[in-house]
């Protein structure tokens, strides 16, 4: 009940927060039900009497828009949201508006499909103008028509996503659309939309409102708009001649032999156009492109050839054994374009992952001019405030950059799994957060993915593994709810936000309560009705498995603590199922004759199977003894490297659930037997020869799931969690561990880690915390620590004997603890 009071506390809040902003007069806009359209392009005129002194655009659509003004492209949008909470944003554009005669044009394009576990997909667009006193709003005055070049049978991306490839005729396209000399006198209007479900249906006179289903609530967008930038200058590292049509060119596998036309090569570098001659008996010719990087944008063409020409432009983030390939990673980029014959500027309308770019050009007898190539990168606007280093050890800044790129790849409006799905999953945003935290210090993606998931929240009080729906694949994952709640503590923790938190209590009281249904007399859930992840690694999933129950503990210790950080006395309950859950844990698994936890106990007997992760999370969670824990250390540490399964039997964590071995390791005293495995284990990955990102897989070419290679299949080169090096450095390199919301205290103590000199810049909210030790015949730390932030320094860690000098001052006394303050801080031991 309490919470429920909570509940309308906040909702009155942020009714009175909105309610400052002018009421939303505009329509939900599309063109009439019975054509179907999926793409279209709408446009207003309108007169301004001065110059305004402010303008402010509210637009959302579904699924996404291309804002032009007076002829010039203003963004896209909107951010990913469920149509039940739809984002919308809101542009500043008064500097692309003049007195006189205005326009504003869109370009829209909807995907049939599931958008949300709740409500049924729709499309529309939404446009409110507000500039000065005066207002312009999507109605039916505005001048709509269906994008005739887009065939509704383009196909998807991949199986985890609604976004296509482009199958565009340009022939059909209406060039100069968005320009204020375009006669639009032959569009139709366009049609306002109302509620189309439930009964009864509306009665005559019913007003169109910005509030009809499936939109009934429009969110603010809480994010900054994604950074655009246009590149213009690729480097070309092929040419090819096709003497026969290719057989499926987004499949083919196309060496890099280093042949490069040299004139097309010195036009590009100085942006300069173009022309393809084409010899009698050849059928098209292919270009490739390197960016120099793996990006996510859209690619961009402008060209002119004769009416009918085929233009194919495929995508790849990476080569592999030094082939080119467009359909990696179980995808397909592949946008294919039919020329108009007039001058064709054409963008794709969903982004790519892309380093490498092919444009493939049919020979239809006659020479093609390029004018253009180029990609529209798009980027979350991170700001990068952490740094680590060290001086002996380069390996400590490589992955720290590696994460780095890893989370920047994977993230556009979500930080999400990867490239190749862009799932907002729950658990990828604690993963996430690992990595973000501490290099860039951003509490905005965090706050969104918890949000979104909970609004998805079912009556049950299970939650999606991702939100919001991507197809209409419904998918449950188990230890994916656990990490929701993990995450809640973690973004507690580093973010202070307790309005956020205290929002989503209610779901995660709802989630707790089902998640205590599925147990047993010792508090372990077995035989769950939902499905559980384990990064899809081999694991027996009969019974009570060790590492679910491992991830639901370390659920209620964290949901436990956060209440007893926000003075909620029912924590005591959640820590009471912990104990007992961490007893069964200890008790029930424990395998003396290999030493091992195992994987799963079915009706009181213990499985054949080990595997690290099971291990891992015994040693990260403190659930194994001391004497368990070494035995287990050993066993890992060993000389191993198969990737799936090493010479005991026991299967390898895949490189998402390695943050837990590493930690465990540490956790137990393996701290320089931790950092070796790391290296060995990715440092193929910052190869030369790579994007330097940290990989979904051990391989790209095989499954390291299953151990079996799947010919034929790849995986992302980037994927989210494993981007988790940061944490794992702050905690077992530079000795930090946050032990108060909003990281306003931290416990520092020194590590033998092996690394003798270190570097680091930690955010801290809007400041930055700076550390330094160097140890060796002189030992010292240095500290910078910003207003309002206390670390507490373990003394016995710096020196047995207790000889500890602070600013050249001698601490006596017996305490054990030192509590630094806001200032600078020298230290000798």
């Amino acid at each position: 009940m309490r919470y429920f009071f909570i509940n309308i506390l906040f909702s009155l809040l942020f009714f009175k927060a909105s309610a400052i902003e002018k009421h939303w007069a505009a329509k939900w806009i599309w063109a009439e039900e019975e054509l179907q359209a999926e793409a279209v392009m709408a446009r207003k005129s309108f007169e301004l009497g001065t110059s305004p002194k402010q303008a402010i655009v509210k637009i959302t659509a579904s699924d996404f828009y291309q804002l032009y003004i007076n002829g010039q492209y203003v963004n896209r949008g909107a951010a990913r949201s469920a149509a039940h909470h739809q984002s919308y944003d809101c542009i500043d554009v008064k500097g692309f508006l003049r007195e006189g005669k205005n326009l504003i044009a869109v370009r829209v394009v909807f995907e049939p499909g599931a958008q949300s576990y709740q409500f049924e997909a729709r499309a529309g667009l939404l446009v409110q103008m507000e500039v000065d006193n005066q207002v312009i709003v999507s109605d039916d005055s505005w001048r709509l028509m269906e994008d005739s070049s887009w065939d509704k049978e383009s196909p998807v991306i991949s199986r985890f996503q609604r976004d296509v490839c482009d199958n565009v005729d340009m022939r059909s396209y209406s060039h100069a659309w968005f320009t204020g000399d375009f006669d639009d006198s032959s569009w139709s209007f366009a049609h306002e939309l109302m509620r189309n479900a439930g009964w009864p249906a509306h009665q005559k006179g019913v007003r169109a409102t910005a509030s009809i289903n499936p939109w009934i609530k429009l969110v603010k967008r809480d994010i900054p708009m994604l950074k655009e930038e246009l590149l213009l200058k690729p480097t070309l590292i092929l040419t090819k001649n096709y003497l026969e049509y290719p057989q499926g060119l987004v499949s083919e596998k196309v060496l890099l032999d280093g042949t490069v036309d040299k004139a097309i090569s010195r036009g590009i570098s100085k942006k300069e156009r173009f022309e393809l001659v084409f010899q009698e008996d050849e059928k098209g010719r292919l270009l490739l492109f390197d960016f120099g990087k793996v990006m996510n944008g859209f690619p961009l063409i402008n060209i002119e050839g004769i009416s009918g020409t085929q233009i194919r432009v495929l995508c790849a983030p990476y080569v592999l054994n030094n082939h080119f390939c467009a359909s990696l990673v179980d995808a397909k980029y592949e946008d294919r374009i039919t020329l108009s014959g007039k001058r064709d500027l054409w963008e794709a309308s969903y982004f790519k992952p892309c380093r490498y770019m092919a444009v493939w050009v049919e020979n239809s007898g006659y020479p093609v001019t390029i004018n253009q190539i180029a990609l529209r990168h798009i980027s979350y606007p991170f700001e990068q405030k952490g740094l680590m280093e060290s001086a002996d050890a380069p390996w400590v800044k490589d992955f720290f950059t590696a994460s780095a790129k890893t989370i920047e790849i994977c993230t556009t409006d979500a930080i999400t799994d990867n490239y190749r799905e862009r799932r907002q999953y729950a658990q990828t945003g604690y993963y996430g957060a690992l990595g973000n935290y501490y290099i860039f210090g951003g509490m905005a993606l965090q706050r969104r993915y918890l949000i979104q998931i909970a609004q998805e929240q079912m009556a049950d009080g299970i939650m999606p593994a991702y939100a919001p729906l991507a197809t209409s694949d419904y998918m449950v994952i188990l230890d994916s709810n656990c990490f929701w709640l993990k995450s809640l503590w973690n973004y507690y923790l580093y973010s202070g936000d307790e309005k956020t938190v205290r929002q989503l209590l209610p779901a995660a009281e709802r989630l707790l309560e089902l998640l205590h249904g599925f147990t047993n007399e010792h508090g372990l859930i077995d035989n769950p009705p939902y499905a559980y992840w384990l990064d899809h690694a081999v694991n027996d999933r009969s019974g009570a498995n060790f590492t679910l129950n491992a991830h639901y503990l370390e659920a209620l210790e964290n949901y436990s603590e956060l209440l007893n950080w926000l003075k909620e006395e029912s924590y005591d309950g959640y820590m009471s199922k912990a104990k007992t859950l961490r007893g069964s844990l200890q008790k029930l698994f424990w395998n003396e004759e290999s030493g091992l936890f195992v994987d799963a106990v079915v009706d009181g007997k213990q499985s054949m199977q080990v595997s690290e992760h099971a291990n891992a999370m015994a040693l990260a969670l403190h659930i194994a003894t001391q004497e368990q824990g070494n035995k287990i250390s050993q066993n890992i540490v060993e000389e191993d490297n198969d990737f799936v399964k090493r010479n005991s039997g026991m299967t390898t964590v895949t490189p998402a659930m390695s943050y837990y071995l590493h930690k465990g390791l540490c956790e137990y005293g393996s701290v320089k037997a931790s950092f070796e495995l790391l290296n060995k284990r990715f440092n193929h990955m910052l190869a030369e020869n790579t994007n330097q990102t940290l990989w979904e897989e051990w391989w790209l070419h095989g499954s390291g799931r299953t151990g079996k290679f799947m010919p034929g299949k790849t995986r992302s080169d980037a994927q989210t969690e494993s981007a988790f090096p940061p944490a794992l450095f702050a905690g077992y390199l530079f000795g930090l561990e946050p032990v108060e919301p909003g990281l306003k205290r931290w416990a520092l103590k020194y590590i033998d880690s092996g690394v003798e000199n270190l570097k680091g810049v930690i955010p801290v909210g809007n400041a930055q915390m700076q550390i330094e030790w160097k140890v060796g015949k002189k030992q010292s730390l240095k500290l910078v620590i910003p207003q309002g932030i206390q670390i507490d320094v373990d003394i016995k860690s710096l020196d047995a004997k207790g000889t500890v000098w602070v600013n050249k001052q001698e601490l006596r006394g017996d305490a054990t603890t030192m509590n630094l303050t806001e200032g600078e801080y020298n230290i000798t031991f």
